[in-house]
């Protein structure tokens, strides 16, 4: 694929001189604009709008999700429209499917269809595969996604601090052995709890955190973790699940074991899901803005498209909070 940095390779010009070119601008000599134009056709190269004071956008913006399941995305998805249709621009969604694979066959047709910009959201294929949108001049924002090597701006939560403030909130209530069901390790959020727990316990020898071997962010992964390691007599205080759909199956698999919550064992979620307040007992959780993150997300992606300047990129980290509900008890020390 033929990208500017190509262009101005073979003008021998500076990729900012093609885009004043393909922009226009008055700033060119005559003699390195033809330079530019003859590479261009040489190459093949179509280039695509880079603000709406140059060019026209399309008033499109491209989505990529790994799936539509349970509460996460959807939220997410939810800010990402309301900010977009605000602004004028529609967007246009692709679904995964958690492969890796369908990544990259949706960011290339997102490349080739008229779409302004793309938010990906925690793509699993590597971010390299981002780098032609660069290129390009087309915008990328990553949702939920942190990015370490190429140059976008993202929108994430802090995982990390979110894990350790939990186990900090059941150790202020008094526990002090606590089972932990973790999401599957091939997800970055997964990967950042484990390391906010274990930042935790370094600082406090007195806690011990067992790790189930069960993984996964589905009710039933919550129901197989519990028949898998709880058994009587219960060794642990409390239960930390990664997500509140892994505390619902949890807590079925308690009440089937005759184990009540919380007078028996407390439990915890991470999301702060829209059934939490609804479960019996309500589920003491993590809470993550997740429409606040699509919409901040959406509105980094419009800046870069409106404002047609290079500035810094930006990686936003939003904080989470303990929503506290019923179901977790304070136990004597």
């Amino acid at each position: 694929m033929v990208t500017i940095k190509d262009v101005a390779k073979e003008a021998e010009v500076s990729i900012a001189t093609v885009s004043r070119v393909i922009n226009g601008s008055t700033q060119v000599s005559e003699e390195k604009r033809k330079r530019v134009l003859k590479a261009m056709q040489k190459l093949g190269y179509k280039p695509r709008p880079f603000s709406r004071k140059n060019s026209k956008l399309f008033g499109t913006i491209g989505v990529v999700v790994p799936n539509l399941r349970a509460y996460h995305y959807p939220n997410i998805l939810t800010g990402i429209y309301e900010k977009a249709f605000s602004k004028g621009y529609d967007v246009m969604v692709a679904l995964a499917r958690d492969k890796p694979v369908r990544e990259k066959e949706i960011l290339d047709e997102y490349f080739n269809r008229k779409v302004d910009g793309v938010l990906v959201c925690t793509l699993k294929c590597d971010e390299h595969f981002m780098q032609k949108f660069i290129d390009s001049g087309i915008p990328i924002v990553g949702v939920d996604y942190p990015v370490e090597e190429v140059h976008i701006d993202s929108v994430n939560i802090d995982n990390v601090m979110g894990a350790y403030a939990a186990i900090r909130y059941l150790h202020n209530k008094g526990h002090r052995k606590v089972f932990y069901i973790p999401g599957t390790q091939n997800v970055y959020a997964s990967r950042d709890r484990k390391k906010g727990i274990l930042k935790y316990l370094r600082r406090h020898k007195e806690v011990e955190v067992f790790m189930s071997k069960i993984t996964g962010f589905e009710p039933e992964d919550g129901y197989k973790a519990i028949l898998e390691h709880i058994t009587p007599p219960i060794k642990v205080t409390a239960i930390f699940c990664a997500n509140d759909y892994v505390a619902l199956g949890a807590i079925k698999a308690l009440n089937e074991l005759g184990i009540k919550v919380p007078e028996d064992i407390s439990i915890m979620g991470f999301d702060d899901s829209p059934f939490a307040s609804f479960m019996i007992p309500a589920l003491t959780t993590v809470c993550q803005p997740r429409e606040e993150m699509g919409a901040l997300a959406t509105q980094l992606l419009i800046e870069r498209l409106e404002s047609g300047k290079h500035t810094i990129y930006r990686n936003v980290v939003l904080p989470t909070k303990i929503v506290e509900r019923e179901s977790v008890k304070t136990v004597e020390r």
